[in-house]
């Protein structure tokens, strides 16, 4: 075992790797993992670079990631989110004390979930630029034009 390890006591790289991951999955944020692991963010890109294994689950993580986010947008777009009333800048409250509040719903979240699980039948309309250029022809008579 090596001596300045053990006087300095910190862990080893598998689990500093196993917290980074950790945080990694549930923030998808790199820097705020690599803070939660006590190591820079460099490191982090390094172990990802040299040890595969490391690399295919940090791809794991920020898949894992994203479900989590993807949930939250269709639970704040379906089922809504808290939002408290004001009047005046100031908070309105019921006759306990308690604030009032309204359930607020994402339609632009909701848009957006629709466009990623059918993009056939939810997606923009065309715009300039996205298709074929109309062929244009000249008819009878344009050619004195």
């Amino acid at each position: 075992m090596d001596i300045r390890r053990a006087v300095r006591g910190r862990p080893k790289g598998n689990v500093l790797q196993s917290v980074f991951l950790d945080h990694l999955r549930k923030s998808a944020n790199v820097s705020d993992a690599a803070r939660a692991a006590g190591i820079d963010r460099k490191t982090a890109y390094n172990w990802r670079h040299s040890d595969e294994l490391f690399c295919e689950k940090w791809k794991q993580a920020l898949e894992e990631a994203t479900d989590l986010l993807e949930a939250e947008a269709r639970r704040r777009a379906i089922h809504g989110y808290e939002e408290p009333v004001l009047y005046g800048g100031r908070l309105v409250c019921d006759a306990e004390g308690n604030p009032v509040t309204r359930t607020r719903y994402s339609d632009g979240l909701l848009r957006m979930l629709l466009r990623a699980h059918r993009p056939s039948s939810f997606r923009d309309a065309p715009t300039k630029g996205d298709g074929p250029e109309p062929e244009l022809t000249l008819g009878e008579g344009d050619d004195t034009l």
